[in-house]
């Protein structure tokens, strides 16, 4: 501000980090205008995302299986999802979404259930868009994706490793 008013000109790169600072702070929110109709503006808006908002990674909380309190960074080794819904497809069979809070999956792992204290391994991994299926080898932190054919898991089970297991 002192800048501007002594009348020398901002760069974009200070203008942005000054938005972004607000922004965080929860001081200012900024507003875009556009519309999903031919896509007039979403990439501005897109853009604002990733220059104003804070990144989604954040530490991972969960439970031991006897109950203590965990936390830990995204980028440890440890691997926690959560199965938020399951169904049926007449084409693949069962379907289970999942959001990958820590970790990585890659088809072929084998994953656990501490609910059943039952190992499964990951027959197909697959990326939905809308009804149609995009076959991935594999996933990371923050993705969203679905697990074809696993039997031992339902809604709301905790997908992790055996050997350093989670809920």
């Amino acid at each position: 501000l002192e800048k501007y008013l002594a009348g020398e000109t901002l760069s974009e790169e200070e203008i942005v980090a000054a938005v972004r600072l607000k922004t965080q702070a929860l001081d200012i929110v900024p507003v875009l205008c556009g519309t999903a109709l031919r896509n007039k503006g979403i990439q501005p808006l897109l853009d604002a995302v990733i220059d104003y908002l804070p990144p989604p990674v954040r530490p991972v909380t969960g439970l031991s299986l006897k109950g203590e309190d965990l936390t830990w960074q995204v980028n440890d080794e440890i691997r926690a999802a959560l199965a938020f819904k399951t169904m049926h497809d007449p084409y693949s069979g069962q379907l289970t979404f999942i959001r990958l809070y820590s970790g990585d999956l890659k088809t072929g792992d084998f994953i656990f259930n501490p609910r059943t204290g039952r190992n499964e391994r990951i027959g197909r991994l697959v990326r939905m868009h809308a009804d149609k299926k995009e076959d991935i080898e594999s996933a990371s932190a923050g993705d969203i994706v679905a697990i074809i054919g696993l039997k031992n898991f339902t809604t709301g089970d905790t997908i992790t490793d055996k050997n350093r297991p989670v809920l």
